[in-house]
This record gives C-alpha cells, sequence and structure tokens, in this order.
C-alpha cells in the first residue's frame, strides 16, 4: 500500500510539473505575442544596408577589362591576318623577280 502511495505522488508530482511546464510555455507565449503585438516596426537602419554600389563597380571593372581584352585579341587576328597578305605578297613579287631574271638570263 505505500509502494503504491509512492508511486500515486510521483505520478501527480510528475503530472504537476508538466502542468505547470506546460503553462509557463503557453504565457510566455502569450506574453511574446503581446509584446510582438505592441511593437511598432520602422524601416532599416543605415547598418543594414548591403554595399551594392561596390559590387557594381567591380562588376563594370570586369566588364572592361573583358572588352580589353577582347579587344586585344581582335587586334592580334588582324595584325595576323596582315602579316599573312604580306607574305603572299612578298611571295608574289619573289616570283615575278625570279621569272624576270630568267628571262634575262
Amino acid at each position: 500500500r505505500v509502494d503504491q502511495l509512492k508511486y500515486d505522488v510521483q505520478h501527480l508530482q510528475t503530472a504537476l510539473r508538466n502542468f505547470q511546464h506546460r503553462r509557463y510555455i503557453r504565457e510566455q507565449q502569450e506574453r511574446q505575442r503581446e509584446e510582438l503585438l505592441a511593437r511598432t516596426f520602422t524601416t532599416n537602419d543605415s547598418d543594414t544596408t548591403i554595399p551594392i554600389d561596390e559590387t557594381l563597380q567591380f562588376n563594370e571593372s570586369l566588364q572592361n577589362a573583358h572588352r580589353g581584352v577582347d579587344d586585344l585579341i581582335g587586334s592580334g587576328t588582324n595584325i595576323l591576318q596582315g602579316l599573312r597578305d604580306q607574305r603572299m605578297t612578298l611571295k608574289g613579287t619573289h616570283k615575278k623577280i625570279l621569272d624576270v631574271a630568267n628571262m634575262l638570263g
């Protein structure tokens, strides 16, 4: 009988603690809800701004560098094409000189 009473007491104490804990949680949630409803919200401070200007400048610098490299590649291609054309002209001139030299003996 004593063991049964001890078990009942422990069971009731556990149930009471659970009930008190749930009540505390519920009161805390109600308190937080009231705080949120009473709070007046304002715009963000300047501390929360994103430094997008620096990012834009960095992106523009990268694009300018990319365009510069493209221009250099284009210039190099034009120079190579010019050298090929000069080679063909010099080959033609060399052949004509050899033909004239052969004609003159």
